[in-house]
């Protein structure tokens, strides 16, 4: 194989904000390396949506999300950035004590009717395939470690081969946060042989992480 110059993206905040560029930055890749698989971290549908618009047709889109009725306590919601804290806040102000982290199965049907496959995470499959969790990636970004997550659950589902490069799109995440990280997983039998390949975008900024 030859020496290859990638350009990474790194933005300066997490969020949501990324969502588009971080698309198009996948879109971009998937077409130079003609991968026939994407894998999407969606817990609102939104992303999901934005992913089908862009991507759907080219490849084979797969959508992983939570376990049907997840929902994330407001205290779990990032505050570490100003802007952040003011959106917890506001949720607050409203009575909101819980986010959706997971898709209703009503998006899940419309996402399937689009085009995408639908994946639920089930933690107990994937414990038993990496034998641990992935909490040291978060040290990389915590969408790194996401979207080897997903990608992981799309594979124990037969959404996604073994010995395949995979677009993984994720987000940091702080309740139907968007994307702002892009990664090239080599998938394998055994996950000991994974490979995380390329990071083409990714938050220059992470959130504390949390203990446990």
């Amino acid at each position: 194989m030859q020496d290859q110059v990638l350009e990474v993206t790194l933005f300066g905040e997490p969020g949501p904000q990324n969502t588009e560029r971080t698309l198009e930055i996948a879109r971009a890749r998937r077409r130079a390396l003609e991968l026939g698989h994407v894998v999407v971290a969606s817990d609102t549908g939104k992303t999901a949506r934005r992913a089908l618009a862009l991507l759907g047709g080219e490849c084979a889109l797969t959508v992983v999300s939570n376990p049907a009725g997840m929902t994330l306590p407001l205290a779990k919601l990032h505050s570490y950035l100003p802007r952040f804290a003011a959106h917890r806040a506001a949720l607050a102000r409203s009575g909101v004590q819980a986010v959706p982290a997971s898709l209703t199965e009503e998006e899940e049907a419309a996402i399937e009717l689009e085009g995408a496959r639908v994946v639920r995470i089930d933690w107990r499959r994937f414990q038993a395939f990496t034998k641990s969790g992935l909490r040291p990636f978060d040290w990389y970004g915590i969408g790194v470690r996401v979207g080897l997550c997903i990608t992981v659950a799309a594979h124990l589902e037969g959404a996604v081969p073994a010995d395949a490069e995979v677009l993984a799109l994720a987000g940091t995440g702080f309740g139907g946060g968007g994307a702002d990280t892009a990664i090239v997983l080599q998938t394998a039998e055994r996950w000991l042989d994974w490979r995380l390949v390329e990071v083409l975008a990714r938050p220059r900024v992470s959130p504390p992480i949390e203990a446990g």
